[in-house]
């Protein structure tokens, strides 16, 4: 029988966005399976915040000018404890920085270490992200995409295996049988917010509002669809480098009084279940997860084929593609969904059991068997 194992999941980021929410899904998911996780993270960190809240065991380090050699120190020495304790010990380095400290803390040691990446650009070129990559005894990519970005970039295609993001269905706040009753205070408490119509097709998307996810091209294929239906109204949220740009050519389109930026939008299912038509315009997305919380919030899909977003949506299935900097194709296939009830309704059936594909307890499954395989192709006897 084999040993037990632990997971050290290395994060140092300072905020807590979509890649530390994975995480946090990934060690409650492997609780259930048997799996002990610690969550190691930059101390005052709001993951750290986070996790001490769900009550995850923490082990908080300064993570201060990378490669992090004190805490890589105090990280080595938590390791040797569990492999003292006959544990079968894993470092999950969860971004590209955190890394070093994982490579410092376990050189020498008898662990699995693994990487994870969720971004669809190249890794670098230099010689610490070759070391970064090329020792690593598994690397989980985000999507095929990134998978492709990486065997480009000189990772072995044996080491990688693809885990898509996911969402926690136990974090939706409504239960199935309510959700209607929830999508109806969704769409009056934004009605009374943002004086909108409440008897109209509403569209919108939950974006940073910087150059990869493209919010530039939305504005333009906004423009198109207000035209042809003056009775739709848009709804953004999101913060970013391209506010003011943003701001300055709603104005210029003249589309002002149907395109409502929310900015930071604290109750993002809220506004998801509020949407008839959810739109990603990305140009470079490394799968796109609040794709699946748009499903699980039954708003019919319009996206780009950026990067990983055919891992989470098929091209009329459950959702509608376009090509990313597009506003043509990405106005046509919003007007195609307007116009076609029927067709969204069909989309977000189907997206409702894509969504179960992707859950949480899934891509923890598929994460463990991804540890154990990797356990015995590097430590066989």
């Amino acid at each position: 029988m084999s040993a037990p194992i632990t997971v050290f999941h290395i994060d140092d980021g300072k905020g807590l966005r979509g890649g530390q929410r994975q995480m946090l899904y990934l060690v409650k998911e492997l609780a259930r399976l048997g799996v002990s996780s610690r969550v190691v993270c930059r101390r005052g960190s709001q993951l750290e915040t986070a996790a001490l809240r769900r009550n995850f065991e923490v082990l908080p380090l300064p993570l201060i000018v990378e490669p992090y050699p004190l805490s890589a120190f105090l990280l080595r020495r938590a390791v040797k404890r569990e492999l003292k304790a006959g544990r079968r010990v894993v470092v999950h380095a969860h971004t590209s920085h955190a890394v070093s400290a994982a490579w410092l803390a376990s050189a020498g040691l008898p662990v699995l270490r693994v990487v994870h990446r969720r971004v669809y650009f190249p890794p670098g070129t230099g010689l610490s992200h070759r070391l970064k990559y090329g020792r690593a005894h598994l690397v989980i990519a985000l999507s095929e995409a990134v998978k492709n970005v990486l065997i480009g970039s000189g990772v072995p295609a044996a080491r990688i295996k693809v885990i898509n993001s996911t969402i926690d269905l136990e974090d939706t706040p409504w239960k199935e049988e309510e959700y209607d009753q929830y999508r109806l205070s969704a769409k009056r408490e934004l009605a009374l917010k943002f004086d909108l119509p409440s008897d109209t097709v509403w569209l919108g998307s939950l974006i940073a509002l910087e150059d990869c996810k493209d919010p530039v091209t939305l504005l333009h294929a906004a423009e198109t669809v207000i035209r042809k239906h003056p009775e739709a109204h848009y709804l953004l949220a999101g913060k970013g480098p391209l506010e003011g740009q943003v701001r300055r050519l709603l104005r210029k389109l003249g589309i002002e009084s149907n395109f409502h930026l929310t900015g930071h939008y604290p109750r993002p299912y809220e506004m998801l279940a509020a949407l008839d038509i959810f739109v990603l315009p990305s140009r470079e997305e490394g799968f796109g997860s609040v794709l699946i919380e748009a499903m699980n919030a039954r708003a019919a899909i319009v996206a780009t084929r950026a990067g990983g977003i055919p891992d989470a949506v098929t091209d009329g299935d459950n959702g509608l593609l376009v090509p990313p900097g597009d506003p043509e194709e990405l106005a046509a296939a919003q007007l195609r969904l307007i116009e076609d009830k029927g067709l969204r309704e069909r989309l977000v059936e189907s997206g409702l059991r894509r969504r179960l594909d992707l859950s949480s307890p899934r891509m923890a499954e598929k994460t463990l068997r991804a540890y154990e395989r990797a356990f015995e192709d590097t430590f066989r006897d």
